[in-house]
């Protein structure tokens, strides 16, 4: 999952579905229903349906297990991708049957919410589902420009430059408001960033200097991230293991932290032996890269090739075989 700009992507009329399943650990295990896995509704009219969505969308008992050996986020997300694949169904199945309803236009959104989590947590089989989702909604001038805009800024950070690009350009010379042409815009540009030099400059916290330009040579991951953003912290192991696979063979990792505190960052990496620089402003959101780079959520991963070019701004979804590529040129 991600923060911040997907933070109304994942809000289900209230219900922070994603936030709150991925947060679970150890719920007490019971049957599953039958119901829950099934991609259809069960009631008959719409606001029967409707209430059904929601009733839904709880998490499902996690296993018992988990209450004596906390699931990693890979664990957990592989454990709910079928009850969110089912309410990407339940969803679908809503707007289809009661397209003149009042919620016809949330439930479209939920689809697409789902759909993208499936995406998100590697199932790669419904990306040409969330394509076509992305487009219908694109299309649907009954959705608010935020709707509109969290759209674009999801499918330009999970979709390939050369597919997402089209898209973007469709969107920024279409009819749609000024405001929905500007993001498309604004994602275009960042697109453009791709193979080319990164201009990185700071002193560190602990007032190690780092200049991305002197490191040419080496593979060189930026991570955006923050001591408070679960999605991060729950990367670290990952991050970690990476570096220390790779560091001998010129792999460097920079951190761009968005936290507030600067005691709680370094207590936080030197707890977890993070040798890397981080680079801290305390602006949070207005950290001075993550506006400078259009980072609009996190963990936000970019790798570096040795030519000093900007080549993965999606480096979290393979970090360790996207480092080995790199690294072998």
């Amino acid at each position: 999952m991600r923060i911040n700009i997907l933070r109304h992507v994942f809000s289900l009329a209230g219900l922070i579905v994603a936030a709150a399943w991925t947060g679970l650990c150890s719920a007490p295990a019971a049957p599953v229903p039958d119901a829950m896995l099934s991609p259809v509704l069960q009631a008959k009219d719409a606001v029967s349906a409707w209430a059904e969505l929601g009733e839904a969308s709880k998490p499902p008992p996690s296993p018992a297990t988990w209450g004596v050996t906390p699931p990693t986020s890979k664990e957990k997300e592989t454990f709910y991708l079928p009850y969110v694949r089912a309410l990407a169904g339940k969803a679908k199945d809503f707007h289809t049957r009661f397209p003149k309803d009042e919620n016809a236009g949330k439930a479209k959104m939920m689809e697409f919410r789902f759909v993208f989590m499936t995406v998100v947590w590697g199932d790669t089989s419904q990306q040409p589902r969330l394509e076509t989702v992305e487009k219908s909604l694109l299309n649907d001038p009954a959705l608010s420009d935020e709707d509109h805009i969290g759209i674009l800024q999801a499918a330009a950070q999970n979709g390939t430059p050369d597919k997402v690009r089209p898209l973007l350009q469709e969107v920024a010379n279409g009819a749609g408001s000024a405001k929905l042409k500007a993001a498309a815009g604004e994602q275009l540009t960042k697109l453009k960033a791709l193979g080319q030099p990164v201009d990185l400059q700071f002193t560190a916290v602990d007032g190690r200097g780092v200049d991305l330009a002197k490191l040419k040579g080496k593979v060189v991951l930026i991570d955006f991230w923050a001591t408070w953003c679960g999605p991060c912290v729950g990367e670290v192991p990952n991050v970690k293991k990476t570096y220390e696979q790779f560091h001998p063979k010129g792999f460097e990792i920079v951190g761009i932290s968005l936290d507030k505190d600067k005691d709680k960052l370094t207590q936080f990496t030197a707890e977890h032996k993070m040798e890397w620089p981080q680079f801290f402003d305390g602006l949070f959101w207005q950290n001075k890269y993550a506006r400078q780079f259009g980072i609009e959520s996190i963990p936000t991963m970019w790798l570096i090739d040795k030519k000093g070019n900007l080549r993965d701004m999606n480096a979290r979804e393979d970090l360790s075989g996207g480092v080995a590529k790199l690294l072998a040129e």
